[in-house]
This record gives structure tokens, C-alpha cells and sequence, in this order.
């Protein structure tokens, strides 16, 4: 005699996570690239590569990108959870979500702090740019964004339901993609503040950075598809889906062309040629920057799409 819900079939096929759409996307990549924006900018400001007000700028940019992010984050949540946004500070010793909540919490704080000294009214403040307790509070700022960067792929890594995302390889690969996304805006910030001859100028000093992590991140994704290739039923279907079945145009005219090879290409025949310090050629690298905070996205974005949970046991 059978017993139960015998009449519900038994699904045996391999199914894509659908909970975490786009608006996630968004948050992960506005919270890496924010985080590794704020870190370059500290750590170049530091190093006298740009000057005060390109990292000015590009800690108020930061800022806002990542509270424009957690919108994003919230707005996901709908419009019952996200009024509760406060029980997300609960259990932070088992909670990745309670714990990237007091990150980016401590953080946006320690950006305002830093930030205060150059507010008209507030100049006076003991912790300007050039006192102890100012580089306190620029180091602090940095750890709590490098472990921002990292918490954005710890997060996915920690679901051990899908193998896609269950792998150490990932929060590597986000940092990575952080910092990318970061030293990426860092152009467009000085052609906001100071114009596109100004941006030739910097950009003769960061464009071999930038071919050195656009190359870092391109070896890091092939690896990390490599392994999954090879690795459980669930994460090889990840891998088919994303390189040869629904998703593979957002991957590779997106994530691979758009966000690695153009952005390779172009800097690369600049540098090359020592066009960087020409400012039409500046505008253009500038564009490619652009290019690469797209393919930042998609990259989180296609990431999320695929996502297949394993057979049920």
C-alpha cells in the first residue's frame, strides 16, 4: 500500500536557481567594484599617483555605489522583507549575509569619516589626509573593503547545494574582477574631474596595470571553467549553459569580448604605440573602461543564471 503524495512526480532533471536575478547582480558587482574602487583610490592617493581631488571623487563615487547597490539588494528583497532590513545584523558567527551586512555597514561609515574633513563646516575635524588618525581611519577603510570584495564571493561559495558556486576558486575570481572594475573606473573618474588631456597623462602611468589584471582575470576565468568542466554532473551542466547553451552570447560577447579581449586589445595597441598620452586616444581608452564595468556585470549576472542545484538525495 502506498503511502504520501503519490500522485506528484519526481523531478530528476537538473534545475537553474531563479530567486537571484539581475538586481543581486547588481548588488555583487556594485559592492566589488565600490570595494576596489575605495581601495585604489586609497592606495594610489597614498602612493602620489592621482591627486587629491581625483580621489575626492572617486571616494564619493564609491560611496554612492555601493548605497545605490544595497537599493538594489533591498529592492530585490520586496516590499515586506525590505522594511526588516535590520534582522539581516542577526547571527553574524553562521550568516554570510549578517556578516557582508556589518562590512558594507562599517565601511560606508569609515567613508564618511574620511570624507567629513573636506565638507565646508566640517575642515577643522583631527583626521584630515595628512594626520595619524586620517591614516588610521584610510587603512581601516582598506581592509574592510578588501574583505567587502571578498565577502561578495564568499557569500555564493558557502551554497553547497550548487556546485557551480562551491569552490574557493570563486571569491579568488571576484576579488580579481573587483579590482579590475576598480582601477577600471579610476580613468573615468579623472576625465570627469580634470578632462581627457589630464586622463592621458594617467593613463600612461596605469594603462600596464590595467593589461596586467585584464590578463590575471582572463587566466583566473579559464581556470575556474576549466574545473568546473570537469568536476560534478550539476557544475558540468553550469558550464554547458554557459558556454554553449542559453546564456553563452552573455558570456561570450559580454563577459569574454566586451569585458577581456576589447578592452586587452585596445590598451594594449595605446600602449604600444605611446598613444596614451593623446587625448583623443585617452577618450577612447576611457570608453574601454566603460566597457569593462559591463562585462563586470555580466559576468555576476551570467554567473547567478547558471547556477544548477544537484541532483536531490
Amino acid at each position: 500500500m502506498s503511502k504520501g503524495l503519490t500522485t506528484a512526480p519526481f523531478t530528476l532533471e537538473l534545475r537553474a536557481q531563479c530567486h537571484w536575478d539581475w538586481k543581486v547582480a547588481f548588488y555583487l558587482y556594485g559592492a566589488g567594484s565600490s570595494a576596489g574602487l575605495i581601495f585604489l583610490e586609497l592606495l594610489l592617493r597614498r602612493w602620489n599617483v592621482i591627486d587629491e581631488a581625483t580621489a575626492l571623487w572617486g571616494m564619493w563615487i564609491g560611496l554612492v555605489l555601493a548605497l545605490v547597490s544595497l537599493a538594489f539588494l533591498f529592492s530585490h528583497l520586496g516590499p515586506g522583507a525590505r522594511w526588516r532590513f535590520l534582522y539581516v545584523f542577526r547571527k553574524p558567527g553562521t550568516s554570510w549575509i549578517a556578516r557582508g551586512a556589518i562590512i558594507v555597514t562599517i565601511l560606508v561609515l569609515l567613508r564618511i569619516l574620511i570624507l567629513l574633513p573636506t565638507v565646508p563646516g566640517f575642515t577643522g575635524l583631527p583626521w584630515g589626509e595628512e594626520t595619524n588618525g586620517g591614516a588610521l581611519l584610510r587603512i581601516a577603510a582598506m581592509l574592510f573593503a578588501a574583505a567587502f570584495m571578498a565577502y561578495s564571493g564568499l557569500v555564493l561559495s558557502s551554497w553547497n547545494s550548487i556546485a557551480f558556486w562551491n569552490t574557493p576558486l570563486l571569491p579568488i575570481l571576484y576579488v580579481a574582477y573587483s579590482f579590475l572594475a576598480g582601477l577600471g573606473a579610476l580613468p573615468l573618474v579623472v576625465l570627469a574631474t580634470h578632462g581627457g588631456e589630464k586622463l592621458g597623462e594617467f593613463g600612461s602611468i596605469l594603462w600596464p596595470s590595467l593589461l596586467l589584471l585584464l590578463a590575471l582575470n582572463g587566466f583566473l576565468l579559464l581556470i575556474y571553467i576549466w574545473g568546473m568542466a570537469t568536476a560534478t554532473v550539476a557544475a558540468r551542466e553550469s558550464v554547458r549553459r554557459l558556454v554553449s547553451g542559453e546564456h553563452r552570447w552573455s558570456f561570450w560577447i559580454g563577459v569574454v569580448g566586451v569585458g577581456l579581449v576589447l578592452p586587452f586589445v585596445m590598451i594594449g595597441l595605446a600602449t604600444g604605440q605611446e598613444l596614451a598620452n593623446n587625448p583623443a586616444s585617452a577618450l577612447w581608452l576611457a570608453i574601454v573602461c566603460g566597457a569593462i564595468q559591463v562585462g563586470g556585470f555580466l559576468l555576476r549576472d551570467s554567473f547567478l543564471r547558471v547556477g544548477i542545484y544537484g541532483y536531490p538525495v
